[in-house]
């Protein structure tokens, strides 16, 4: 029978046991990404340097996918099948 969505299964209860058991009941592997990730942010924002920044963001990416729900792109059109953002507005990628 499988299990409901979001539960863990038997490997990831074990794999969370164990790391409780070595780095203390209250460690949480999200809740350590993000303070990896303020750790991160704080030294791309003391130093000038571009891969300081792209790993605090990659970190903060990471967290997102936890929080946030991913959106995909959707064509929205009218009952006519013509695009309802008139294209004086739309923005022209090239």
């Amino acid at each position: 029978m499988p299990t409901r969505k979001g539960k863990l299964n038997k490997n990831k209860k074990f794999l969370l046991g164990r790391l409780k058991d070595l780095y203390g009941e209250d460690f949480h592997p999200i809740m350590r990404m993000a303070e990896n990730a303020v750790k991160l942010q704080e030294i791309a924002e003391n130093e000038e340097d571009s891969n300081a920044h792209k790993a605090a963001l990659d970190g903060w990416e990471k967290i997102a996918q936890y929080v946030e729900p991913k959106l995909k792109a959707v064509e929205v059109t009218g009952a006519d099948g013509k695009d309802l953002i008139p294209d004086s507005i739309k923005v022209k990628y090239e």
